[in-house]
């Protein structure tokens, strides 16, 4: 029987206006610095154990296709947004470089994919852009944590929207995604393996 999505949509729906609430009263910049790579650890945490406990989540997760993840993907060619708020001098440079360049990189190479048929090389091609996803948010929330414990005050943009949004509900679903391809991945090279013995 298949799962609705519609409850596993609403879901990521009422997290992103908790986002949006947060983001209204600059709930960030009353946190502690160390507190908001916790909470992307946490949310991050939260949404793959509800993937694997859950069936209204664990339905709809496995039914979005390897693709659509990739398609969802482009749209880090928000990394240009970070970029403009550097040369307005509203983010610091050591964070919007990183961030930006590492999200438009990113972006960019999901759309090279998208073009690419499936077989062995599109498969070796998916597990660099995945560790390298993966690698580029861990390198953005490791810099804010960083800027944010050593000059608080050049971070204080994030704290409003819409960024708020990008740490409270962007970044975990991204990560969640390339956990998502990562156990894909390991579950075909797996099955190729249990096929060889046969």
């Amino acid at each position: 029987m298949k799962t609705s999505p519609l409850p596993f949509l609403l879901l990521l729906a009422l997290w992103g206006v908790a986002g949006v609430a947060a983001g209204l009263v600059h709930l960030l910049a009353h946190l502690p610095p160390l507190a908001i790579p916790l909470l992307v650890g946490g949310l991050t945490l939260a949404l793959t154990l509800a993937s694997t406990q859950l069936v209204w989540v664990r339905g709809p997760v496995a039914g979005f296709g390897t693709r659509q993840i990739l398609v969802v993907n482009v749209l880090r060619l928000i990394g240009f947004y970070f970029l403009w708020l550097n040369v307005q001098g509203r983010l610091p440079a050591e964070f919007a470089h990183r961030a930006g360049w590492g999200d438009v990189a990113v972006a960019a190479a999901a759309l090279a994919l998208l073009f690419l048929p499936d077989g062995p090389f599109f498969q070796r091609a998916l597990r660099v852009w995945n560790l390298l996803g993966l690698a580029d948010l861990l390198l953005a929330v490791g810099t804010g944590g960083w800027l944010n414990l050593t000059r608080p005050a050049s971070m204080i943009e994030m704290s409003g929207l819409p960024l708020t949004l990008v740490p409270l509900w962007l970044v975990p679903i991204y990560l969640f995604g390339h956990l998502v391809i990562y156990r894909r991945l390991g579950k075909s090279c797996t099955d190729r393996a249990a096929l060889a013995a046969v």
